[in-house]
């Protein structure tokens, strides 16, 4: 198999010299098409990249014009603006860096581990305490409806209503002694039984271990993070509320085992039970994760250890994995740390490395990486201080994105004209660029006013709320938009007569009507809008105003 490999990157940005013309992204060109076809996209970072809609990259699903949004991978958090996994049982441990034990797990035995931030894993342990509060349920996973809610009014609208036909895959990570895993749990559509699957021998073979995912069942992996062989019908859905439950099916109290859900897959199906192609949203990140974490193939070794190993990713990611043919697009989310332009580019260099190894051992036909560092933020030091760090990492990714083909930078930063949104001192900015204005879906907000300026939280660290991660991941988003659809120049989000008669208009001069930048306007850009003919990127004001049109 042929496999092609393409790296994205996007780097927020700020040049010490107040007067330099930065640009907004590197090698881009080909990020707008794929993220509106037949893709998935794994946030991966730490708490930029938690599963809230307040943060930039689940705020993507409500602003940015994906036309299908056909599957969601979520971990077992309680707390999340898309699935929850809700207890039903006591004593419940919860496996995630703002637990008191962290990443403690088999927390009845000896000193185990688990460090990889698949936010939110949950553990039972069977013994003599332990309770099942008079029912036999286990877990919930539930669709949070305020996250269905948040999607209803997005560009896209909701996830899913009633009829629609989903499938759900079950994730869990098997204790360090198989015979400690629970035997079996029934898998119930909000209250109907669906499956009984056996957790020890009934597990969902692995394309990296060269196995048949669709051929015979293979024993749970030890340590690893597993999946239901089958995946289960979810149509029970409440009105487009989506409930799975996990119960025991004998008494479990006194049996001394653990139970350790992961998470699940919940995607869109046709008739035949076959995933429908569309925008697949996933993540891998947890609360103050670090760069270093994310390339080091080290497993932790302490509660808080912010290290896992390239063999536990594999796995996840191997069984998180609908299709090996759909693009995946690894969307790299931190806030920017405290580190010199050489540590920058080792991390960066490491984390994509170690993801490479993992899409390759599975083996993916077509990756792309997107590493966003965000918005300005406060920092030890102050923010001349926070400025040179954001240049270190910017100047990192755009080395690697000129030097590599497969790899691509953009900065939120630049495009925001390196201006910290903390208080009103930003008013202006936003007033200026048309954000009194700010449209996606069926949201229309004065900015400017909402915000005066503050769209940051009180420690001015993450987006304030919904609406500053929208405005946030909208700017990104028109980067996209800039690199991928140069033809577009009646930025209207259609690449059709109106911008040929621009072209026409423009004959040899430069500016926008030059779409390749060779300096004149001629047939060679004629020829570029027509291989681009049709729908590029839809866009909604303000991103249509002079303000943010390419120059």
């Amino acid at each position: 198999m042929v496999r092609a490999y393409t790296f994205f990157v996007v780097i927020t940005t700020l040049s010490l010299n107040c007067n330099a013309v930065e640009p907004h992204s590197v090698g881009l060109e080909n990020m707008a098409k794929t993220l509106r076809g037949d893709v998935r996209l794994i946030a991966m970072g730490d708490s930029y990249s938690v599963p809230y809609f307040s943060r930039v990259p689940l705020a993507g699903l409500r602003v940015w014009p994906i036309p299908n949004i056909t599957a969601i991978q979520c971990g077992a958090s309680t707390t999340s603006h898309l699935f929850r996994c809700t207890s039903e049982c006591s004593p419940v441990a919860n496996i995630q860096s703002s637990d008191g034990l962290g990443y403690t797990v088999e927390r009845e035995g000896d000193e185990t581990f688990f460090t990889l931030p698949n936010r939110g894993l949950r553990e039972i342990y069977t013994s003599d305490t332990f309770d099942d509060l008079g029912t036999n349920q286990l877990f919930a996973f539930k669709w949070n409806s305020s996250g269905n809610a948040f999607l209803s009014n997005g560009v896209h609208g909701p996830f899913t209503k009633s009829g629609d036909n989903l499938s759900f895959r079950l994730l869990y990570r098997c204790p360090t002694s198989l015979s400690q895993q629970i035997g079996t749990v029934n898998i119930l559509d909000n209250s109907e039984v669906v499956g009984t699957m056996q957790l020890r021998d009934q597990a969902r073979p692995y394309w990296h271990l060269g196995e048949n995912p669709n051929g015979k069942p293979r024993e749970a992996r030890p340590m690893q993070i597993n999946a239901a062989s089958v995946d289960y019908s979810a149509i029970n859905n409440l009105e487009g509320l989506l409930k799975m439950h996990l119960e025991q099916t004998e008494p479990l109290a006194g049996t001394n085992q653990y139970f350790e859900p992961a998470g699940c897959v919940y995607y869109h199906t046709n008739s035949k039970g076959e995933r429908l192609n569309g925008f697949y949203y996933s993540y891998m990140a947890d609360d103050s994760w670090s760069y270093s974490g994310f390339g080091c193939d080290t497993a932790g070794s302490n509660t808080h250890d912010k290290k896992f190993s390239l063999e536990q990713f594999t796995y996840w990611l191997d069984v998180t994995t609908l299709d090996r043919n759909q693009t995946t697009v690894f969307m790299w989310y931190f806030a920017p740390e405290q580190l010199s332009f050489e540590s920058s580019h080792e991390y960066i260099t490491n984390m994509i490395t170690q993801t490479d190894e993992a899409a390759a051992l599975i083996g993916l036909s077509s990756v792309q990486h997107l590493i966003v560092i965000s918005h300005l933020f406060d920092m030890p030091g102050g923010e001349e201080q926070a400025r040179q760090y954001f240049l270190h990492q910017q100047n990192a990714a755009y080395e690697i994105a000129s030097t590599r083909e497969n790899v691509s930078a953009a900065s939120i930063f630049e495009a925001t004209d390196k201006i910290l949104f903390s208080d009103s001192s930003a008013a202006p900015w936003l007033l200026e660029h048309g954000l009194d204005l700010f449209v996606f879906g069926s949201n229309e907000l004065d900015l400017v006013t909402f915000s005066n300026g503050d769209l940051l939280d009180a420690a001015n660290v993450h987006p304030k709320n919904e609406e500053s991660a929208a405005f946030f991941t909208a700017i990104l988003g028109n980067i996209i938009r800039e690199a991928g659809c140069p033809a577009d120049i009646k930025v209207d989000g259609i690449i059709d007569v109106l911008d040929l008669l621009l072209i026409i208009d423009g004959w040899g001069t430069m500016g926008a009507s030059d779409i390749n930048n060779d300096g004149t306007t001629d047939v060679i850009d004629i020829l570029l809008l027509i291989g681009e003919w049709g729908e590029c990127w839809p866009v909604q004001a303000p991103f249509n105003s002079p303000a943010f049109q390419s120059t």
